[in-house]
């Protein structure tokens, strides 16, 4: 009897581990998300060559209500001219499972100046449920970012 209960225990044991396994192995769609951005006027700009004097990091406010949530990208670093540009940040937000993409990248249409500047960028991804996101900035300077948010 004690043999039995122990092989019934291996073999759900061993169940859980292949399900585990095809789970993970699973590719996640991606689903691009609803979003409303808009950016601040240039809070601080330099010479795009010596890109001294930016001294400001960049960070990120979270705000989630009602199944929407606002970001503010701060001290975004993009060339003057499209600081200048109302809508000239393009945002892309994709969502793969719990991992949430955010690239922001400057209009190409945008008249490029010969400096830079720190803007904050904001926006709004609707349609997000209660859960634990991990959110990644593509186009966080010098490199990506990642944070992980629970709401």
């Amino acid at each position: 009897m004690k043999r039995n209960i122990i092989k019934s225990l291996a073999a759900i044991a061993m169940g859980a581990v292949l399900l585990t396994a095809f789970q993970c192995g699973k590719e996640v769609e991606p689903i691009e998300l609803n979003y409303n951005a808009h950016h601040s006027e240039c809070l601080l700009h330099t010479d795009a060559i010596a890109l001294k004097g930016f001294e400001n990091p960049d960070s990120v406010s979270v705000v989630y209500r009602n199944g929407t949530l606002h970001v503010t990208h701060h001290n975004l670093l993009v060339n003057c001219g499209t600081a200048e540009m109302e809508g000239g940040i393009n945002v892309t937000v994709i969502r793969e499972g719990s991992i949430i993409n955010i690239y922001e990248t400057e209009d190409e249409n945008n008249p490029q100046a010969d400096c830079m500047c720190e803007v904050d960028n904001e926006f709004d991804i609707s349609s997000i449920g209660h859960g634990s996101y991990t959110l990644v900035f593509h186009s966080w300077y010098p490199d990506p970012q990642s944070f992980t948010f629970t709401f």
